[in-house]
């Protein structure tokens, strides 16, 4: 089984986002949507003795990866990110930095992925999940066995992300949302915004899942 550590930034900073390190039983770890420049999450994982297999980015918006290059460059980890989001690591426009007055570029270089791409970095493979929505390229990532799914911006407790940011795809609600209720009702949600949540709850009380 996959152990999730959230890292919760509470600040209008970082925009109340969701930071999430999971970690295998072989001491291996890949942090998902890393959203401060935070040495805590650096200290962590030398102070457990992990190993960070990647940094993984659901998609491409200032308050999910501004800590993503102090991950890669200390330990050395690749970085990956949906294809259509990929111009949002050097474009301020599109991660929409310059909204809070940032200046936001990743100097990383990031491997793309695709929808039903699996990563196999943990004792469990990683599905990508694409949902264009939120953004052209927001992905979910899926770890079946354990049951998780991280849902980024798209899926958040009781709601969805908003889609009048640059790139988002409104019209895409529904067909990506429908990938989602292809997976398990006891499917344990963590989204980049408040408090984790599973399918079977959100059937029955998100408007937006339907």
């Amino acid at each position: 089984m996959i152990k999730v550590v959230p890292f919760i930034y509470e600040g209008v900073d970082e925009l109340y986002a969701n930071t999430y390190l999971l970690i295998d039983s072989d001491n291996n770890c890949v942090v998902i949507d890393p959203a401060k420049e935070y040495p805590g999450i650096v200290n962590y994982i030398k102070k457990n003795e992990l190993n960070l297999k990647a940094v993984l980015l659901t998609h491409g918006h200032v308050d999910h990866m501004r800590g993503t290059d102090i991950l890669v460059d200390e330990f050395n980890a690749p970085l990956y990110i949906g294809f259509d989001d990929e111009d949002k690591l050097s474009d301020t426009y599109a991660n929409v930095s310059y909204l809070l007055g940032e200046n936001l570029v990743i100097k990383s270089k990031a491997n793309t992925i695709a929808d039903n791409e699996v990563l196999h970095l943990l004792n469990e493979d990683i599905k990508v999940i694409a949902v264009p929505y939120h953004t052209a390229g927001s992905v979910c990532f899926y770890l079946k066995e354990s049951g998780l799914l991280f849902t980024g911006d798209f899926i958040i407790m009781h709601s969805v992300g908003r889609s009048d940011l640059p790139s988002a795809k409104p019209k895409e609600l529904n067909n990506s949302m429908a990938k989602i209720l292809a997976l398990p009702n006891d499917t344990k949600l963590y989204g980049g915004h408040g408090p984790s949540s599973t399918l079977e709850i959100e059937r029955r009380v998100n408007p937006f899942v339907k």
